[in-house]
């Protein structure tokens, strides 16, 4: 079977807000992300516009069942185990945030942790340090 013949589609809950490229809304794209309220009538959209690209079917129906029996196969059922993903992904966002802040707080040259006043003066110097941040000691070859 041809990977190309595939429609990706995520479904993300209307509590959340899109902040992706407007071209993944288009009912052209081949990479659709959509609320799940739209996300039925996406689907049926996405199938009448297929059917008029392509008159005759593109999977016969025991790739239909095979892809079915796979993907109810890999759905994970189990609220404790979804849970579980969803507190995992809560932690590495937040722990990619502490990692992140860390190192916008330290010397470019030594990678020394620098105070929130050193961090704010090399940014607030755009022209000096060009956006990077420098412990004291480091600031006076920029000068």
């Amino acid at each position: 079977m041809d990977d190309t013949q595939f429609v990706s589609m995520v479904s993300i809950n209307k509590r959340c807000t899109f902040k992706v490229n407007e071209e993944l809304r288009k009912i052209q794209s081949n990479d659709l992300i959509v609320y799940d309220t739209e996300l039925s009538e996406f689907i049926k959209r996405k199938i009448n516009v297929l059917k008029l690209q392509h008159r005759k079917p593109r999977n016969a129906d025991d790739d239909i069942q095979d892809m079915y029996n796979k993907l109810k196969v890999a759905n994970i059922t189990d609220l404790q185990i979804r849970n579980e993903h969803v507190e995992k992904l809560k932690n590495k966002d937040s722990e990619e945030s502490v990692k992140k802040e860390k190192l916008l707080s330290t010397c470019k040259v030594c990678g020394k942790v620098v105070s929130e006043k050193v961090k704010s003066y090399c940014l607030s110097n755009k022209n000096r340090f060009k956006g990077n941040i420098y412990c004291y000691e480091h600031q006076k070859p920029h000068q």
